[in-house]
C-alpha cells in the first residue's frame, strides 16, 4: 500500500528538490527560478496546444484509454494546464516519487508559481478580460513572458514606449498564461504588440523594438 504524504510533507519535499523556496520572514512559498527554466520549456509546449492533442498528451502520460476520456477527467478534477506542465516538469527532473506524490507536487508547484511577468505600468489582463479591453476604437495589448531577456529589455524602456503611445490605452498579457489570447490574435512571441482597432488585431510587432519604432508603426497603423 502506497504511503499518503500530507501537502505539508510535500511542500518540504519540493524545498529540498530545490523545487520552492520558502521566505523565513514572511513564509511566503516561490518557485525557484532553476526550476521555471525547465517548466517554461513545457509551457511553450502544452499551454498554447489545441484541445484534442491536450487530451491526447494527458491519456497518454496517464494511461487513460483515449482522449475523450482524459477529456472527462480533465472536466472533472479541473486540471489546468499549467498543473499537467508542472507535473511533467516535475517528473522529468526528479526521481524516486510516484505518480500520486507528483501530482500534488505539481499543484502545490503551480500555486506557488512566480508573479506575472506584465509590468505594472500597464493593466494587467487574462483570457477573461482582453475581449473586453480592446473593445474600443483603439488599444494596444502587449505580451510578455517570464525569463524572457528581451522582455526584460523592453522593461527598461517601459515609459519610452508608453509614451509613444499616445494616450492610447495598453494592456499586457502573460504570453503563457493568456493561450486563448494567443491562439486568437495569431501571437507566439515575447515580447509583442498587438495593435486592435475597433476590437480586431490588425497589426502585431514581436521582439525587442525600439520606442521610436514603435511609435512609427503606431503612427502608421492608426494614422497619426
Amino acid at each position: 500500500m502506497a504511503v499518503e504524504h500530507s501537502p505539508e510533507e510535500m511542500l518540504e519535499t519540493l524545498v529540498e528538490e530545490d523545487v520552492v523556496t520558502v521566505d523565513p520572514e514572511t513564509d511566503l512559498v516561490s518557485t525557484t527560478d532553476e526550476f521555471e527554466s525547465h517548466r517554461s520549456v513545457y509551457y511553450d509546449t502544452y499551454l498554447t496546444m489545441p484541445d484534442a492533442e491536450f487530451h491526447e498528451s494527458v491519456a497518454d502520460v496517464f494511461g487513460l484509454p483515449s482522449a475523450e476520456a482524459a477529456a472527462e477527467r480533465v472536466a472533472e478534477l479541473e486540471v489546468s494546464r499549467e498543473e499537467f506542465a508542472t507535473f511533467l516538469t516535475l517528473r522529468s527532473r526528479l526521481e524516486g516519487y510516484d505518480q500520486s506524490e507528483l501530482t500534488v507536487m505539481a499543484q502545490l508547484a503551480t500555486e506557488a508559481g512566480p508573479s506575472t511577468p506584465v509590468p505594472d505600468g500597464v493593466e494587467h489582463l487574462d483570457d477573461d478580460t482582453w475581449a473586453e479591453f480592446v473593445d474600443r476604437d483603439r488599444a494596444i495589448v502587449t505580451v510578455w513572458k517570464m525569463f524572457c531577456d528581451p522582455c526584460e529589455a523592453m522593461k527598461d524602456e517601459l515609459d519610452d514606449v508608453l509614451a509613444t503611445f499616445d494616450g492610447i490605452p495598453v494592456g499586457g498579457v502573460d504570453g503563457e498564461q493568456c493561450p486563448e489570447f494567443c491562439r486568437s490574435v495569431g501571437v507566439n512571441a515575447a515580447p509583442g504588440f498587438v495593435f486592435f482597432e475597433d476590437g480586431e488585431p490588425i497589426e502585431i510587432v514581436t521582439g525587442r523594438t525600439d520606442p521610436d519604432a514603435l511609435a512609427a508603426r503606431a503612427d502608421e497603423v492608426y494614422g497619426r
